[in-house]
């Protein structure tokens, strides 16, 4: 210990004690200030403050935690102008997760830490026994957990794939979007940092052990985002307002400037779904405060198909809650549903009939702009039976999940057919609904289970199949 304070105390020069730590305050609090000033000013005028002010250039500015490789985008920043900013382009081409692709490569990704590893391996079973044919499956397992157990619990099957690569959440589809570069060679684009509930900046994904272990290269994004909202099948790209807003806020530019940049990155015209102007991003409390969503992912709400049925236009699935308020009566009959532990069967129903009805009406004016953008972009759009309890708020009546969603599936082609691989909720009019929608927009619908275990593990984690099931190149 003293070794290491003298050796401290050496790099100090002949600066105090004393007089390091006023520094260190005065740093602290530069820290602090900028952190703020990004969300309250734009990147180039919180910059050209610093080192008009201070002197800072690059390095001095990097230390203060602002997004210098986002800066260096605005030739005229050290003048205070925006003047100039085109971002260069990643040259990559993400793969389309459309109906009628095929489902090549998936990644799934197991954590002891993170739980919810019988829902991977559940996940995994049902893949390899119900798509055809039957895609590489990489099973990525993080370094805590036991390698073994998973491989021996896995029961092997198909073309599956283990590998130690560590990662930094179990929603596989949101540390990675899966691309191509000019070269056609596979690449796994990773957000700047990842953002999950306990901090704001954890690593996406161990690039070394990836490029290692699975051959691939990793890039990473300029931006801040989860792949749940980002979806493209081919033909549209479309991005959360959430993601819009979460940018503006922590790099400190305009709307527009994360719009361009992201088609920079993606390599496509961004579609906006929601309102970023209705989205306030928290930088203290780590959350969106405001969502200009009708979810805090789309991908729960949205479904990008491609092209489908036989005209072959563009199709979209976007939940509907006036569907699924027609099929309130058969749900809430439903006895699985209804079983509170405090609460009769008739005081169950009438909660939530109140709460699925207050639900829709709050949702129904974002899902409807969903809707329409959509439709101006060229795309069909189906609407899918939904119920979904307000968010946030507490479920007050039962122990099991009671929000029924169908748009987030993994659509692809089954037996050279387009279809959507779906989780069925055990309650038939509401499964049979789904699917008579699934068969409107074009696709057969494949049940991956025949029980709803499943789907309702994953919706006490907020979660659906695509959350969990990652692409790869």
């Amino acid at each position: 210990m003293a070794g290491e304070l003298r050796a401290l105390r050496a790099e100090l020069g002949a600066a105090s004690g004393a007089r390091v730590l006023r520094h260190a305050s005065a740093v602290v609090g530069l820290l602090a200030w900028t952190r703020r000033a990004l969300g309250r000013a734009h990147l180039v005028q919180v910059a050209a403050a610093l080192h008009r002010d201070l002197g800072l250039d690059l390095d001095g500015l990097r230390a203060l935690r602002l997004p210098v490789d986002l800066l260096e985008e605005f030739p005229r920043w050290r003048q205070g102008s925006t003047a100039g900013f085109s971002p260069r382009p990643l040259g990559l081409a993400l793969v389309p997760g459309g109906a009628g692709h095929s489902l090549d490569a998936l990644r799934l990704q197991v954590s002891a830490a993170w739980g919810g590893s019988a829902i991977v391996l559940g996940v995994l079973r049902e893949l390899a026994r119900h798509l055809h044919p039957t895609p590489r499956i990489v099973v990525l397992i993080d370094p805590e957990t036991d390698g073994r157990s998973v491989r021996r619990l896995a029961r092997r099957r198909g073309r599956v794939t283990f590998a130690r690569v560590d990662f930094g959440t179990i929603f596989a589809r949101d540390n990675a979007v899966a691309a191509r570069d000019g070269r056609g060679r596979g690449v796994l684009l990773v957000p700047r940092a990842l953002r999950t509930e306990w901090n704001s900046g954890v690593e996406p994904l161990d690039a070394r052990a990836a490029r290692r272990r699975l051959g691939l290269r990793v890039v990473r994004s300029r931006l801040y985002w989860h792949g749940g909202n980002v979806l493209f099948d081919g033909d549209g790209l479309a991005v959360g307002a959430d993601a819009i807003a979460e940018n503006v806020t922590r790099l400190g530019l305009t709307a527009d400037e994360v719009v361009t940049l992201l088609a920079a990155e993606l390599g496509r015209e961004v579609v906006v779904l929601g309102s970023p102007r209705g989205a306030r991003f928290d930088h203290e409390r780590n959350r969106v405060a405001r969502s200009g969503q009708a979810s805090y992912h789309v991908d729960l709400d949205v479904a990008l198909l491609g092209r489908t049925g036989r005209d072959g236009q563009p199709t979209a699935l976007v939940a509907d809650p006036r569907r699924g308020l027609a099929l309130l009566s058969a749900v809430l009959g439903h006895p699985g549903v209804t079983a509170s532990p405090h609460l009769s069967a008739a005081r169950a129903r009438a909660v939530l009939a109140r709460e699925y009805r207050a639900a829709a009406r709050e949702r129904e004016p974002v899902l409807r702009a969903y809707r329409e953008r959509l439709e101006r972009r060229g795309y069909r759009v189906v609407g899918v039976p939904e119920l979904r309890l307000r968010e946030g708020r507490d479920n007050t009546v039962g122990l099991r999940p009671l929000d029924f969603v169908y748009c987030n599936v993994l659509p692809g082609l089954n037996r050279g057919r387009p279809a959507v691989h779906y989780l069925p909720w055990g309650i038939r009019a509401l499964d049979a609904a789904a699917e008579r929608c699934f068969r409107e927009a074009g696709v057969v619908p494949i049940r991956l289970a025949r029980t709803p275990e499943l789907a309702s593990a994953m919706m006490r984690r907020a979660a659906g199949l695509r959350c969990f099931c990652g692409a790869m190149p």
